[in-house]
């Protein structure tokens, strides 16, 4: 696990480096408070850290307050170090947003096991956060944790002039499956959906459940063309469904309808992407459905 080490002290940075290292952490450095902050707010950065209370640049109140303020996708559990051990200075640390402290000279052990119900800390917040932000069934991003990274890959996106570009997917005849074989064999549906979707993705992509039997895929990076040859091979590799059900395998065909919409000049906001999108998904389902549909917006 990676922890930040926060120290402007070269002796106290040396004893801490080697003493974690030992104890099998992968330890990051920071020589001041602004160095610290960066590290920590890295998407790869360390959860758990340990900052000095007096450092140049900005101090380790400053740095636990600023931890505080920004909106992290996973817990950092903030020890603070310092040589002031009266309560009054360790009720400042935990209001600034330290989640613990340790005083200079600090004991090994002690260290060791503050650090060790850190870790539990965070893996808690993290599963927390986790459930938070997925579909229960799936496992997938839900709609609010999909609409979320969206507003945030469509501004980056317009900011590189780079293409974006959304599917909006909605399972053709959704209903007659669940009325034939049961809500069990529906949901078994989803979770193969959502896997085989899965599995044909680029890595950069990301998908949501957006809700019922309708799922929404962002592709970053990918032009109108580009779109719809993934679209399309989404749209064949699920058409064949199997499901295993006590030994009793149960064999037929899954559709879906496929609206995409790519992001230019007039669709420039989340609101006019997924409207346009949403438009495109209708058009699949007026037109025979199990089909892919550009948007009005994107045609040539």
């Amino acid at each position: 696990m990676k922890i930040l080490v926060a120290e402007d002290s070269k002796y106290y940075q040396k004893m801490l480096h080697d003493t974690l290292n030992s104890w099998g952490y992968t330890v990051v450095l920071a020589d001041n408070g602004e160095q610290a902050l960066e590290r920590l707010r890295e998407e790869d950065g360390p959860k758990l850290a340990i900052i000095d209370w007096m450092m140049p640049l900005m101090n380790g109140l400053e740095v636990c307050q600023k931890v505080r303020e920004s909106l992290n996708k996973s817990y950092i559990y903030l020890i603070l170090l310092t040589a002031n051990s009266s309560k009054e200075d360790v009720v400042k640390g935990l209001e600034a947003g330290a989640d613990d402290y340790v005083t200079k000279p600090f004991n090994e052990m002690e260290l060791k096991f503050r650090l060790k119900n850190g870790e539990r800390i965070v893996d808690l917040e993290n599963r927390i956060m986790h459930l938070a932000l997925t579909d229960p069934l799936t496992g997938l991003l839900n709609r609010r944790a999909f609409v979320d990274r969206l507003i945030s890959e469509i501004a980056r996106y317009k900011r590189l002039k780079e293409p974006l570009s959304l599917i909006m997917v909605d399972l053709d005849d959704f209903k007659m499956v669940n009325d034939k074989y049961g809500h069990l064999v529906g949901d078994g549906v989803l979770k193969h959906v959502a896997t085989c979707f899965s599995s044909y993705l680029r890595k950069y992509d990301f998908i949501g459940r957006y809700g019922g039997e309708e799922f929404i895929i962002c592709l970053p990076g990918a032009e109108t063309k580009s779109a719809e040859a993934i679209a399309e091979r989404l749209r064949i590799a699920m058409q064949e469904f199997n499901l295993d059900q006590e030994g009793d395998p149960l064999k037929f065909i899954v559709t879906a309808s496929f609206g995409i919409c790519t992001l230019n000049e007039e669709v420039d906001d989340l609101y006019k992407l997924t409207k346009e999108a949403d438009k495109a998904l209708y058009q699949a389902k007026a037109k025979g459905k199990n089909k892919v549909v550009i948007s009005d917006l994107n045609k040539e």
